[in-house]
């Protein structure tokens, strides 16, 4: 048979339900901790991401960008001569200054 004592320290041992309400707020607080600091590495990640993503894409259109603007140059020049040409062509002739 188990004495009153016996049975006390046993008991003693065992957790109260404010033991149990304390170790679930702390479980709550280390979870919402937890949960920040996924956010806010998963957050920075992102950034790095977009930023290495918007590094490719301006390392590739400046070349294309400057090709086109040079393109842009090349054209208009080129009006202007074929304006030449058709002045001579219809027999005006620049007239010197």
């Amino acid at each position: 048979m188990v004495t009153q004592q016996e049975l006390a320290a046993a008991l003693k041992d065992l957790a109260t339900k404010r033991d149990l309400a304390e170790a679930t707020q702390q479980n709550k607080r280390d979870l919402a901790e937890a949960t920040r600091e996924i956010t806010e590495k998963l957050t920075e990640a992102i950034r790095d991401t977009q930023t290495e993503v918007l590094r490719a894409f301006y390392n590739w259109a400046r070349p294309i960008e400057l090709r086109l603007n040079r393109t842009d140059e090349i054209a208009t020049r080129l009006s202007l001569i074929e304006e030449r040409v058709a002045a001579l062509e219809r027999g005006k002739f620049p007239t010197s200054h």
